[in-house]
Formats: C-alpha cells, structure tokens, sequence
C-alpha cells in the first residue's frame, strides 16, 4: 500500500497474516515497487522514490533493513517498475534500468523530446515480459526490448549466464500519438493505452501551467487497443463523472496480473483473462477483454443480427445463445415486416423445439402471416401438436393466393400429424364464393379422402376431370359411384371410361349408361361416346345391348362404316328397312347389297352390285352364295349389255357354271375385249382344276386305307393297367415280377396307377375289377381280363397246341405308345417266338 504525499510507507507480506512493516522517509514518496518474489523469499526487497529524488533499494538484512540509495541526483522518481531482476524507473530526465542481479545500470533511455514535464504529466512504465519495458511519456510510446545475462531455466528461476560484452538496450518500437497517454498496459500482443483528449481551444496550454486549471473543456477519456506501429484496433470511450474537468494526469490505468498472462493466439485461458482498472478522482472503471458473448451482446446492442446469429453458429459462447439471438433476430425481422425472411430463418433458429415453433406458429397467425411459414414447419423432429398444423391448413385455405401451396402441403405432409374435419369446414363454407379456386377443390378432395369420405372426394374428382379418377375409382371400390358420372368420364378418358362401364353392366346397365348420354348437354358430342360404348359392349356381349341396335347401324354409319357390315352380319336384332334406309342415306353400297339380301330381294342386290360397285367377282360370289339358278341367269342377262363384264363373267365362274353355257348366250357380235386370251385362261384353269381334282381324290384314297389299317392295328392292341400291389410287389423283388411275366424287348406297356377299375367286368371269371387287387389287361375291342386269367388261358392254350390241338396262337403281345403300329410286328418270322396277346374272345370269333 503506498501513500504518495508522505513519507511513511506500510507494507504487507499478505491480507491473510499479521505481518505489517513501517517504512519513515523525511519526503514524499511517488512510487514504490516490490521485488517479484516478495512473498517467497526472506528478503523482503522493495524498491521506492519520491520528491526527494532518491530511489531506495531496501532490503532484509541480519540485522534488519537497509536501504540504498540506487539513484539520485536527477529529479523526482515518477514511476518505478520491477520485473524478474530488473528495476526500471522514471525521473525528469528519462527512463534508467537497474539489474539487481549484477547490481549495475545497465541503459538509460531519454526522455521524449518535446513531451510536458512530468509535474503535468506523468511518464508511465510497464513490463510487457521479461526483456520488453513500454514507456509512455506524454504523446510518446517506446518499447524496448533489454537483453541480459539472465535466463530462466526449466523450473522458472533465473540463472546468471556471464556474457563477454555489456548489456544492451533495442528499441524495437516507437510511435507518436494523436493524444496525450494517462496509462499503458499490455494486452497480449498489443497495447493498452489510456487516451486523454484535451479540449481543442486549450490544446497546450494546460502543460504550460504549473497549477492545472479545470476548465470543463475535456473529452471523454478513451481506451484505445493499438499495435506497436499504433494501428488502432478497438476504442471505447469510458463515462467518467467530471471528465470534463479532469486532467491527464487525474487518470491512472493499473493491470492484472502483472506478471505476464496465458495469452495465446489472440485468446485468453478461460479464468485468466487480464484486468485492467481506470482509476478516476471519482470512479473506478473495471475493464476486461471481451469474450465472445460480449462481442454478441455488442452486435446485437448494435442491430447487427445477422453478425450475432453467424458468431453465434461459429461456435463463440454458449449454446443456449442461439435461443436467445434466434428469437431477438426474428423479432427484429417481424418489426421490419420481413416475414419471409423470418420464416426462411425459422429451421435454423428454432431447430428442435418444438415449444418454439408452436409459439412462432401462432405469432405468425397472430399476425396474419402465416402462410410464408407453413413450407418451413417441420412435421417430424420435432412434431407439433395438431392445433398447429391445422392453424397452419387454415390460414392457407383462407387465403386464396396460397391455394396451391394448401395443395402441396396436403400431399405432402403425414396425414396422421392433423385432423381433416377443421381444415374441410374451412374450406367448405368457401363452395359457393368466389374464392373456390380449383386449387382449393382438389386440395379438399384430397382431405376427403384423409377423412374417408371418399364418395364426395369422387364428385369432385369427376368434376374436375382429372384422369386419376380410375385409379381412384379402382383404390377405394367405388363403382356404385359411377352411376350418375357417366358423362364426366367419358369425357375425362373415353377408353377407360368404356372399359369401366361395360366391366360394371351388372351395377350401372346399358340403358342407364345411353339414357345419361342422349340426355347430356351440347358441351360434348355424345353420340360418339355412345358409339364407343356400344361397339365395345357389343363385341363383350353381342346380346347385351341389342335394345340398341337400331341406334347403332347409324352410329356405325356415321363413325366407322368400315365396322358396320361385320355389325349387321352378326346382330340379329335389328330392323331392316331402318338399316336399309340408313345404308342408302350414307351410300353405303355393300351394306345395302348384305341388307337387300338378307331380306329376300336378291335381284335388287345383284344390280347394286353390278351397276353400282361395278364388282364381277363379287356379284359371282353374292350369286354363288344364294344357290339360286335364277340368279344366274339374272346375272348374265345383266351383263350382256357390258361386253367388259362379260369377259369378266367368263374369268371368274370357272368352277361355278359352265363357261359354253355363258359363250352360247352371248349374242352374236357382240365385241367383248380380250376374248382370246380370257378363253385360254378358262381352258388352263379349267384343266388344272380337273388335275387337281383328280389329285386330291387319290390322296383320299390313299389316307382312307392307310388310316384303316392303322385302326386295325390299334385295336388289336391292349393297355396293361397294374395294381398297387403289384407295383409294390416289383419295387421289392424285381427278379419275382420278371418271372411272372416275360416281355419281348421291343413291347413297351402302359401303366396307369388307378385303385378303382369302375364297374367293368372280366370276360374270363365274369368278377368286377373292384373286388379282385390284380393287374387287368384292357382291349380296344370293349374286352378285358384279370392279368391271371388271360394268363391262365394263355398257358391252356398253349399246352394244347403242343398237344397236337389246332388252335389260332392265342397270346399276342404288343407295343402301345403314341398310336403309331411298326410294320414289323407283321412279319411272321420275327415273332415265332415271342407270346403275342390277343383278346381271346375277339381271336376265337376269328378263328
């Protein structure tokens, strides 16, 4: 603690110990430093100076302390620093520095030139490190950088290095001022300095003057952060009472902690960032550097949100700063009424609470703003509650400049996350306004079908014409729907509507569907719907819709013609003088020659035909196909008055009628074209037809016989039906089975697995198949046999004919496969020892 106006100095070692020392001196002190280790070692040294301008070196001794005298002679001490060994002061003439470790001067650094007397201003001193001292005198900063044989070693104490040369003093830094300097502290890298701004009317005659006058004229006080070639970095003006009367030398600026700092990289170990105090005849201003939160308080003190939010996402200060720039941000944004902005921010700013976003949801709708947030509010991650997201569905339906984005929301949101029921009310009482865009009607279709009213959500569907109604119709079965929407979905798809309509006759029937579309407006034609419809139903169903078939020869007629004579050849049900009429209206040529002669009037038909269509080879065929000979000759009589049709007769009734019959009736010169050649053509055609007559009826013959010979064949053969028994039987002893029945190689038999053999009978034992679980042996001639009795007989038979009996050879075995007989079975020599089964009935008819 130091006293500056007088000469007693009051020392303690700590505020925790009873320890205090009193130091007389017979003139004021100004300045007192104590050693670095003071409280570490026993010495208790300080360093002190005054008025008197002595600086005292005291010391602990043995006996007590002493005192010496390190300097005088060259006016008072101002100032007095001490850093590891180094003592530096300050007196009128300059800045000296003292090594207590070589107790030696080691530089002397003049005072600034031009600068006030330290009386008005007083030089300041502080040790920026070890080896750098910062002086501030007046306007003048120096820094000087002081080499010495000192240096610490690993365990932080000093060693003494001896050195071949002096000690040596660089000053590695010097700059003037724009202001007067009332203090100076390190901050890091840079400096702090005190500013004083003197009045600008009075800018030196304040130093002039031994008394310092207050003549209220003085700036604010400044605390200016510079680099060592004074590039300002930061300046804060400081709110002293009275400043206006104060002098620079009223101002003091002191730092913690004085012995060095953790500063690194820009940046201060969290706890020990430094303390700077501005000392004021009144006040006492605590500074500190800013940290991060600071810097966003200043920004968004400022207005700078943007800044704030963007130092805030870069990770400076803590985490739940978000919230509160977030929402200082957003409010600024309402206040300007830039509400897009603010809902575009509103994911980055709200992120997951889902408190949040409920309370902006309900501002924004506050404020009638709604929809510009609806396309921001999440729906998962956080999820709201209900009343939210219908709010939201609301504001939107009841703006009409945001129908279409109510449609997308709609599609996209989850339906599970709202209630349809508010939204559709909403939306319903708009039906009959203005205000129904189609936007709107199909948005509240689709919440229809979110509330599972689907049968409304089909009227509107239909009403809109949109091509999804079939897939809708098919999704949700709503075919009962369709019974008054014929029309619209014709329109909509006519294909698919067709196809809808004949697939459901039985729920929507053909009358129901052609009394809608006779009855429909002029916006369409439906006449061709209709013909669409019954086309397509009538070739599902020619029977379905023949009420109608009156009304379809026209509609054929007047939209696909080339479909109306497959129509009238294969409907029944209408009538033909009505059909008649309608074929001669449209000129339908054929169609009248098929109605003319389905209705008897045969002649009439052949004359369309030939002075109509001018086509012989069709009247030929008409002619043909009525198997009449009173056409015929209707035919030639008609053509005689043609020479060209003539010719064209003969070419085409080979094989249809006597072409001599035809040359007889043509009169006698009569100059028909081509007459030589279109008679060698009927005598080529005439002889080739012959040929191929003759042809054909020997292949008949030939197929016939080969045909009978191979029935015969067949018959002869049998089908070998095994018994389960048997089958099991051969699967465990294929040498019995062998044994029992002895196959020629080249015989193949067809086994067929049946448990029943129906109600047949054998024709040896006369017992049903059903009763006995044998093999059974079924002939194409009806017979059949147990496979024992055939067997048996086989064997009688066979002992009688080695007996000298004559008898047919009664076993034949054969081959069954496809159908096809070899020829070879036929031969005699090949089979002579090989048993052949026959049916023994059948064999001894033969025989």
């Amino acid at each position: 603690m130091v006293a500056p106006f007088t000469s007693l100095i009051f020392l303690g070692t700590s505020l925790f110990t009873d320890e205090k020392m009193k130091f007389e001196y017979h003139r004021p002190m100004k300045a007192i430093a104590l050693d670095p280790d003071y409280v570490r070692k026993t010495s208790r040294r300080f360093v002190a100076g005054g008025l008197a301008g002595h600086l005292y070196y005291n010391t602990k001794k043995w006996f007590g302390y002493r005192d010496q005298v390190l300097h005088s002679g060259e006016g008072p001490i101002h100032a007095v620093k001490w850093r590891t060994s180094l003592i530096a002061w300050a007196n009128d003439a300059g800045v000296k520095v003292y090594d207590t470790a070589d107790d030696q001067r080691i530089t002397f650094i003049e005072r600034p030139r031009g600068s006030p007397h330290p009386e008005l201003l007083v030089p300041h001193l502080v040790w920026q490190d070890d080896t750098l001292l910062v002086i501030g005198w007046g306007s003048s900063v120096k820094i000087a950088s002081i080499r010495t044989n000192q240096h610490r070693a690993t365990d932080g104490a000093y060693k003494h290095v001896p050195m071949s040369y002096l000690n040596q003093v660089d000053i590695v830094a010097s700059f003037q001022t724009s202001h007067f300097i009332s203090g100076v502290a390190p901050f890091g890298d840079s400096l702090v300095v005190l500013a004083y701004i003197p009045g600008e009317e009075k800018g030196e005659k304040e130093f002039t003057s031994t008394i310092p006058s207050r003549q209220g004229n003085a700036q604010r006080p400044e605390v200016r952060i510079v680099t060592w070639s004074n590039d300002e970095i930061s300046t804060d003006a400081l709110p002293i009472h009275g400043f206006e009367h104060y002098k620079a030398k009223d101002y003091l600026l002191a730092h913690a902690p004085f012995s060095g700092s953790s500063y690194a990289g820009g940046h201060w170990t969290a706890g020990d960032e430094p303390l700077y105090y501005v000392v004021s005849p009144k006040d006492v201003v605590i500074a500190k550097p800013r940290d991060a939160e600071d810097h966003i308080a200043w920004l968004l003190q400022h207005g700078w949100h943007e800044k704030a939010l963007a130092a805030v996402e870069a990770g400076q200060g803590r985490s739940e700063l978000l919230d509160e720039v977030g929402s200082r941000y957003l409010d600024h944004l309402i206040v300007e009424r830039k509400y897009a902005e603010a809902a575009s921010l509103c994911p980055k700013l709200l992120q997951g609470s889902a408190s949040a976003w409920e309370r902006w949801v309900f501002h924004f709708a506050h404020l009638r703003q709604l929809p510009v947030l609806v396309p921001y509010i999440p729906t998962e991650n956080p999820k709201l509650r209900d009343t939210a997201y219908e709010v939201a569905l609301v504001a939107l339906a009841t703006n009409s400049s945001f129908h279409e984005g109510l449609l997308s929301t709609v599609k996209s949101w989850p339906h599970v996350i709202y209630s349809a029921l508010p939204v559709i009310a909403a939306i319903e009482t708009q039906l009959t306004t203005s205000s129904m865009t189609d936007a709107l009607k199909e948005a509240l279709a689709q919440l229809y079908v979110i509330d599972g009213q689907y049968e409304k959500a089909l009227l509107i569907y239909a009403d809109r014409m949109k091509p999804e109604v079939f897939d809708y119709i098919e999704k949700y079965n709503l075919h009962h729907s369709i019974r008054e929407k014929v029309l619209q979905l014709m329109m909509i798809d006519c294909k698919h509507g067709v196809l809808l309509l004949i697939q459901n006759k039985d729920l929507i029937t053909p009358s129901d569907v052609v009394s809608q579309l006779l009855n429909a407006s002029n916006k369409c034609d439906p006449r061709y719907f209709l013909h669409l419809y019954l086309h397509s139903l009538f070739e599902v169903n020619p029977n379905a819709g023949k009420d109608f078939h009156d009304m379809q020869v026209e509609l054929y007629a007047d939209f696909d013609p080339k479909m109306l004579l497959p129509f009238l050849r294969s409907s029944q049900h209408y009538t033909l003088e009505k059909a008649y009429e309608i074929c001669i209206g449209r000129d339908l040529l054929r169609e009248q020659v098929f109605i003319l002669g389905r209705m008897g009037n045969s002649k009439q038909a052949l004359a369309v035909i030939i002075n109509n269509l001018g086509d012989i080879e069709e009247a030929v065929e008409f002619v043909t196909m009525q198997n009449d000979d009173d056409l015929w000759e209707e035919l030639i009589k008609q053509c005689l008055h043609k020479p060209e049709m003539v010719g064209m007769l003969l070419e085409h009734t080979v094989g249809s009628l006597d072409p001599l019959y035809i040359v007889n009736m043509v009169p006698n010169g009569l100059e028909i074209p081509r007459l030589r050649d279109r008679l060698v053509k009927i005598i080529t055609d005439y002889r080739t037809e012959t040929s191929l007559r003759h042809g054909c009826n020997d292949i008949l013959k030939a197929d016939s016989v080969n045909l009978l010979v191979k029935y015969y064949k067949e018959a002869i053969h049998g089908i070998y039906l095994s018994s389960e028994e048997d089958e099991a039987r051969a699967k465990r002893n294929d040498s019995m089975a062998s044994q029992a029945y002895v196959r020629s190689s080249n015989v193949r038999t067809l086994e067929v697995k049946s448990k029943t053999k129906g109600g047949a009978r054998c024709c040896m034992c006369f017992d049903p198949f059903s009763i006995q679980n044998v093999s059974v042996i079924v002939f194409f001639c009806c017979h059949a046999y147990h496979m024992t009795c055939l067997m048996d007989s086989s064997y009688n038979v066979s002992g009688r004919k080695g007996s000298g009996a004559t008898y047919p050879e009664p076993v034949v075995e054969y081959e069954y496969e496809t159908g096809d007989v070899d020829d070879g079975d036929d031969d005699d020599g090949s089979q002579s020892d090989a048993h052949r089964m026959r049916c023994i009935l059948c064999t001894t008819a033969a025989g």
